[in-house]
């Protein structure tokens, strides 16, 4: 007499077991987080060679500036509030983000009071992809700026006020910092020793913002630009790494280490 041989219902043509459904939907997740980590990192490339060409724009700006200036720096800010009524003040003429996008062909920043959303267009020469500016209609209550001057650069005199530094004092200019970028708002900061990140025009090394792949840009008084991490610019004291070597922040390391 035969054996009847009972058929397996999961082995049956055209029927998908359960473990072919998980192995397939672990498939799908692997190749959906490969393909958005691709994206992100193609996306970083292509916001750090864009930020790369803006501040090497700065750079020639900035050359340009001093040459027709007799060897005068730009002023990294003037006291007050940093808004666009700030920014339109006569003391504010010579600051860096007023004279510097009018050497490129754009408006300055003090010209801006009433078309401020043409600050964070991609076209205006300030603009850094990648920067988290705020939403809505707070970003349009100040300008926001994704980096900065160096804050050490500009001169106090005797009676306390800033004036406008020197590039004939500038002992090192392929290693002294001109620009960096800078934090905008406290969600980028990656690390405890790091604060001031408010958007401000001026900039130092506990506010330097790594926003492409954990390195961010400084543009240095010679015109080049390389990239950076935060350790590279702050000690693990959260101060500014001494002596200064591979990094300058002021235009006499000898007489101002700090």
């Amino acid at each position: 007499m035969k054996h009847l041989r009972r058929s397996n219902p999961a082995a049956r043509p055209g029927k998908i077991s359960l473990m072919e459904i998980l192995v397939a939907a672990a498939v799908l997740v692997v190749l959906i987080f490969i393909a958005a980590a691709f994206m992100k990192s193609s996306r970083e490339k292509k916001e750090l060679a864009e930020a790369t060409k803006r501040m090497q724009a700065i750079g020639e700006a900035l050359r340009g500036y001093t040459d027709d200036s007799g060897g005068l720096l730009p002023l990294e800010d003037v006291p007050g509030t940093d808004n666009w009524l700030t920014a339109g003040k006569p003391e504010a003429a010579e600051v860096w983000y007023n004279v510097l996008p009018k050497r490129m062909g754009a408006s300055a920043v003090s010209e801006l009071l009433d078309n401020p959303a043409d600050f964070y267009l991609n076209s205006y020469p300030l603009y850094i992809p990648g920067a988290p500016y705020p939403k809505s209609d707070k970003k349009l209550k100040k300008p926001y700026f994704a980096f900065g001057m160096n804050s050490r650069l500009q001169r106090k005199a005797e009676d306390g006020s800033k004036q406008q530094g020197t590039i004939a004092s500038i002992l090192e200019p392929s290693r002294t910092v001109a620009f960096q970028e800078r934090g905008v708002t406290k969600k980028e900061q990656t690390s405890k020793l790091q604060g001031g990140f408010d958007g401000a025009p001026k900039a130092n090394a506990k506010n330097f913002a790594a926003r492409h792949n954990q390195k961010g840009l400084i543009l240095f008084v010679d015109g080049s630009v390389r990239a950076y991490a935060f350790s590279e610019l702050v000690d693990n004291m959260g101060r500014t790494i001494f002596p200064q070597e591979n990094l300058i922040w002021t235009p006499n390391p000898e007489k101002n280490p700090n």
